[in-house]
């Protein structure tokens, strides 16, 4: 590889969230132990990104900035390139991040006391952004089939979207925690569904550059022209580069009522010069990196994939087509929620995001972070075995 995806890169007391939460929870943590919770990467990031920002430190005056054309030529060309979506530059909405992006849209387009609706067991703030906007939150719960693989109850989902206070759909695409790329045929069951009964959807995309082999993605932007005024399509770098820290997002809101409501909800944006460089930066010249990523992350997936099914069968495993979080089914414990966390923390030395914390359907389940070296992803494995036949 042309890339370095083994080098672990030091976090440890570097302030890094998803560090310091496990230090907070179990104090005597070896040191050498890396956390698989929160969704970002233990890898190095794109050489070419760090060679940029040094480039923007060394020749930028650090005064008010705004994006320019270069800035939105390459997230049009990345679309593009990508992801076969054409859209027009006026249809884009700058977002401090995809989070922020959805509750703005909940504050323009619904009013307190109206519901939101998502799918579940769905990523956390799906289900505390509206709850903080005082609207009503309603979870419609996913069907697992015999093959584990999750699949949307197009009935259910209708039964909920009728309701005449149903305003918003928060829909995820790939979905995290589940790892499904939605096929163009259920996009447009739920796209038709929502507009048949006057329920905006917000697909929030930030997962549509990490599609694995053999998936195809497609983006709610490439659907029917008659379905696009009743959606957004929100997505950012953060994901797929590793850089949330530097923040940003880009919403593709085609109606331009919509786009005007949304405005008049703006915050005080707090995007900078190095979150605009970046994502510049990584459209234009760390696509190369990406590609060698996706084969790592592959390649992980397939050692947990085997090594459970060679020596942990027990665990349910769900076909992950798109994201690097693993969705894993340890029902067969038969512990509550508290006991399964507290058995991952302290007995397997374990971190992960639970799965009770992802709504309805969640408990009993884990999501694992592939996004580390194979050999830390080897250690968690070998870990979690020795604490699981020792019971």
């Amino acid at each position: 590889m042309h890339y370095d995806f083994t080098t672990l890169p030091r976090r440890w007391n570097t302030g890094a969230e998803k560090f310091h939460n496990m230090t907070q929870k179990a104090p005597d943590v070896p040191e050498g132990v890396v956390p698989f919770s929160v969704a970002d990467m233990d890898f190095l990031p794109p050489p070419e990104l760090l060679e940029g920002l040094h480039q923007v430190v060394d020749e930028t005056i650090f005064g008010y900035i705004l994006p320019g054309d270069s800035y939105y030529d390459a997230i049009l060309g990345w679309m593009d390139r990508r992801h076969g979506v054409k859209v027009r530059r006026d249809w884009l909405v700058d977002a401090d991040n995809v989070l922020e992006a959805l509750r703005q849209m909940i504050l323009a387009y619904t009013q307190p006391g109206d519901k939101i609706l998502t799918l579940t067991p769905s990523y956390p703030p799906f289900l505390s952004i509206p709850v903080d906007a005082e609207r009503q939150l309603l979870q419609c719960p996913l069907r697992m089939g015999e093959d584990r693989r999750y699949m949307i109850d197009f009935d259910r989902l209708e039964d909920f979207c009728r309701r005449e206070d149903v305003k918003l759909l928060a829909f995820c695409n790939p979905h995290n925690p589940v790892g499904r790329a939605w096929t163009v045929e259920e996009l447009t069951q739920v796209a038709d569904i929502c507009l048949r009964h006057g329920v905006f959807i917000v697909s929030d995309e930030i997962h549509w550059d990490l599609i694995l082999p053999g998936t195809t993605f497609t983006s709610m932007a490439l659907l029917p022209e008659k379905y696009l005024a009743n959606c957004a399509v929100s997505t950012a770098v953060s994901k797929t580069f590793n850089i949330a820290a530097l923040r940003g997002g880009t919403v593709i809101l085609p109606d331009e009522d919509r786009r005007r409501r949304y405005h008049a909800h703006d915050g005080i944006s707090g995007r900078d010069v190095f979150s605009y460089a970046a994502t510049e930066i990584v459209y234009t010249r760390c696509e190369a990196w990406l590609e060698e990523l996706i084969t790592v992350i592959e390649g992980n997936r397939r050692l947990l994939a085997d090594f459970m099914a060679q020596r942990l069968p027990e665990v349910g495993v769900t076909p992950m087509e798109a994201t690097y979080l693993q969705w894993l089914d340890f029902r067969f414990m038969g512990l509550d929620p508290q006991e399964l966390e507290n058995f991952m923390a302290y007995q397997a030395r374990c971190f992960f995001t639970e799965g009770y914390k992802f709504g309805e359907g969640g408990a009993g389940f884990e999501r694992w972070s592939l996004a580390c070296p194979e050999q830390v992803l080897l250690a968690g494995l070998e870990r979690m075995e020795k604490a699981i036949k020792s019971r």
